[in-house]
């Protein structure tokens, strides 16, 4: 028997089995497959409106960072020029910048469209103006500038003003009642004595009386300069400035803030910080800009530097003049040298009425001598003490009526005063004024002073934006965005 050896083990049996699935199965699969397809579309939407939101947000940003280069390098305020320097505004270019922006942030290296994004239109609307709410929003930038550079400095100088102005209101009403009660009385008495000398009688008055008749009345504003000093001559056309004109309106609204005291002291401060005023400007000589004295003119708002200064000056020789009257009234020993004065040039009247008004009339022409002479010491740098005393008096009775022919006899101090000076006194009168006010005139200095300037001679800070809303539309995305300067 032949045995044969297996070369190769035996083909496995396979064993068939059919496939099949139900329809219970394929409907949760196509429900299921339905739900992810959805869930990756509206992740897919979310992602392309979250790089439309980016997109225009960079847009924005580059848009607003074409801000007016002067306006900044001059007063450091942010505003986007919406005229582009013609002069007319144009909204069609802002929109075109910011389709260009816009743009940019959605297109590959290749030129081809990221994220399926196509841009498809832009517009802009809702243009909040620098004037806006006669000039909130220049007046907010101009208060946060000032709380950047906030300090010590700025909260004494705002004591040291209450101090200088308190109680000057009712000291400057009394001298105002006393000049209106006691002038003309040397006037009236000796027309009373020419009726008298025809009757035979005579009660002759001393003729320097009369000297001390309105004695304040001959104030001329070069009197209050010091020497060495130049007045100004510079005028300005006022008919097209921006508190003076039809502005163009935008959405700009105020933020209710703007009268409470502690704001105003801020934007004062930036004022002082950013405006000229006579005090700096009496030695030096510009051959352009706008007028010199602008704290001055945002006080007065007259149409030349000398109608300003001279207004200005006339408010603070009346502060001056009250203080230093009551000062007198109150001051034993300089009164009695009035008095005695008085008799010798009335005494011979045998009038007591005479007397005690010339006396008035001489305490009256003595605060009046003093305060001049302190004015032209505040233009010419010194300082005031913020509550006088008898050691910082410097006009001596018997050197007032010379006084008045070499007003620069008391150009310096013999005596150096510390307290208040010049800008501080200004600060008191722009207080005074609403915040309004003091806004619109000084957008009038600022678009003065910048249309002066070569490449800004069509500049209108009406036509200068603080903040806008644009609206920009991605074939089915529709995004609206406000945007401005913080």
């Amino acid at each position: 028997m032949t045995f044969l050896r297996k070369s190769s083990p035996r083909a496995a049996v396979c064993k068939k089995v059919s496939g099949q699935i139900t329809v219970w199965l394929a409907l949760c699969f196509l429900v299921f497959l339905s739900l992810y397809l959805v869930c990756l579309q509206s992740v897919w939407k979310q992602y392309q409106r979250a790089q439309a939101e980016q997109a225009v947000e960079a847009g924005m940003f580059s848009l607003f960072s074409e801000f007016e280069p002067h306006l900044f390098d001059r007063y450091d305020l942010f505003s986007l020029n919406t005229s582009f320097g013609g002069g007319t505004e144009r909204t069609e270019e802002i929109s075109s910048h910011l389709w260009q922006f816009t743009e940019n942030n959605i297109t590959g290296a290749s030129g081809k469209a990221l994220y399926g994004l196509n841009l498809q239109g832009v517009n802009v609307k809702g243009i909040a103006r620098m004037t806006d709410a006669s000039g909130a929003a220049f007046f907010r930038q101009a208060v946060e500038i000032m709380k950047e550079r906030s300090g010590y400095s700025l909260a004494e100088d705002w004591v040291l003003q209450d101090l200088f102005q308190n109680g000057s209101d009712g000291n400057t009403r009394r001298f105002q009642e006393d000049c209106g009660t006691y002038e003309g009385s040397v006037r009236d008495y000796e027309d009373e004595d020419d009726e008298e000398e025809e009757d035979g009688e005579s009660r002759k008055l001393n003729p320097e009386a009369r000297q001390w008749d309105g004695l304040w009345n001959g104030f001329t504003l070069s009197k209050a300069v010091p020497e060495g000093g130049r007045i100004s001559e510079r005028t300005a056309a006022l008919e097209s400035v921006p508190s003076k004109r039809e502005l163009s309106v935008g959405t700009g609204r105020a933020s209710g803030t703007e009268n409470q005291v502690i704001q105003k002291q801020w934007f004062i401060s930036y004022l002082c910080e950013y405006m000229t005023h006579a005090q700096e400007m009496l030695k030096e000589t510009r051959t352009d800009g706008w007028l010199d004295y602008q704290l001055e003119y945002i006080i007065a708002g007259r149409g030349s530097d000398r109608a300003n200064l001279d207004a200005v000056i006339g408010r603070l020789l009346l502060m001056r003049e009250g203080m230093n009257y009551v000062f007198l009234l109150t001051h034993s020993e300089l009164k009695q040298q009035a008095e005695a004065l008085a008799v010798v040039l009335a005494g011979m009247t045998g009038n007591p009425g005479l007397v005690k008004s010339l006396e008035q009339l001489i305490l009256l022409g003595w605060a009046y001598g003093e305060s001049l002479v302190e004015v032209r010491q505040l233009l010419g740098g010194f300082e005031l003490s913020a509550v006088k005393n008898s050691a910082d008096w410097q006009v001596p009775l018997s050197g007032l009526l010379p006084l008045l022919n070499d007003p620069g006899k008391y150009d310096a101090q013999p005596r150096k005063q510390k307290g208040i000076n010049y800008e501080a006194c200004l600060r008191i009168f722009l207080m005074l004024e609403s915040a309004e006010r003091l806004s619109m005139r000084a957008l009038d200095v600022i678009e003065g002073e910048l249309g002066c300037l070569e490449g800004c001679r069509n500049l209108h800070l009406d036509h200068c934006a603080d903040r806008l809303t644009a609206e920009v539309w991605m074939e089915d995305l529709y995004l609206e965005r406000s945007y401005g300067y913080e």
